[in-house]
């Protein structure tokens, strides 16, 4: 959010204030109390093994004190009820959205259906793994890890278009509005960067913040995650979304990326959509569901 302030969102710097959670608390009686409070790094969600941390549970301690000045609409995302990797994972798979389902690493009963990888449950995956092509070769992998505790077992999902290339989507959740923030080309079944750029993909991307064709979806997606800001990050498969995660502490824009150059107007529209969102939130829009606004 910094680098976002000091370069694409300069017109909202003097708007928006970045604290720790500790600073929060301690101001908690002087904070105005119009506006939001986005909750980011909010650690492992409710359902994880791992135990509440010192900084969750503070989290937790700080919105209640929100919630209960000005009402739940002041406080985006819940460390303690906002579903994170795994939960979010097992939800969607369990209603039909998803496509492939998520395991902890070694669990009974385990994966159903191959290739899949494995990954921290918590964490960014910078790397791409091994698909693993069966039971067999699943069980070797996990004979290997020293560990196990925090590792998840997640079934490989092809979204490859014909030519085999692999499209990543990110979309920002800001409050009730969604933003479309990239659409990432590779040839590469996990996208992290946009490795092929060109000008059909710069124009099929730039179609896509504009016309921001699952709004809905996403919006819904968000409401069952109960996270009101971050960027969801996912894939069509047969036209229907199909989610990687929903990152509460998210990438906004990256300092001198080397594809900057070619992607300037892609930024641009980006920053017009994302700093109008984070406007609402002060300025009382935050209640607006219209399908306007989602846009």
């Amino acid at each position: 959010m910094g680098l976002f302030l000091e370069t694409w969102g300069k017109p909202l710097a003097g708007r928006v204030r970045i604290l720790t959670y500790e600073q929060t608390l301690a101001y908690l009686p002087a904070l105005p109390p119009r506006g939001a409070y986005i909750f980011t790094s909010i650690g492992p969600s409710l359902g994880s093994r791992s135990p509440p941390s010192p900084v969750r549970e503070l989290a937790a301690r700080l919105r209640r004190g929100l919630v209960e000045r000005d009402g739940p609409a002041s406080a985006l995302n819940d460390s303690m009820t906002s579903l994170r990797r795994l939960a979010l994972l097992r939800m969607l798979h369990e209603r039909g959205i998803n496509r492939f389902a998520a395991y902890r690493a070694g669990e009974t009963p385990g994966p159903q259906r191959f290739p899949v990888f494995l990954r921290e449950e918590h964490g960014a995956q910078w790397q791409a793994t091994p698909l693993l092509k069966s039971r067999a070769e699943y069980a070797a992998a996990l004979a290997r890890e020293d560990r196990r505790d925090g590792l998840l077992a997640v079934e490989y999902c092809d979204t490859a278009d014909a030519a085999g290339i692999y499209r990543k989507y990110g979309t920002f959740i800001v409050g009730e509005r969604i933003v479309p923030r990239h659409l990432f080309f590779s040839g590469q079944w996990m996208v992290k960067s946009p490795d092929l750029i060109g000008p059909a993909q710069l124009a099929e991307e730039l179609a896509y913040l504009e016309s921001n064709p699952h709004a809905e979806a996403l919006h819904e997606v968000c409401r069952l995650a109960n996270i009101g800001y971050g960027r969801i990050d996912y894939a069509l498969l047969d036209g229907r979304v199909q989610v990687w995660e929903i990152n509460t502490t998210p990438t906004i824009v990256h300092p001198h990326a080397p594809e900057d150059a070619a992607r300037h107007a892609i930024q641009q529209r980006f920053a017009d959509l994302f700093s109008p969102a984070l406007d609402a939130l002060d300025s009382g829009a935050l209640r607006d569901t219209s399908s306007k606004q989602r846009g």
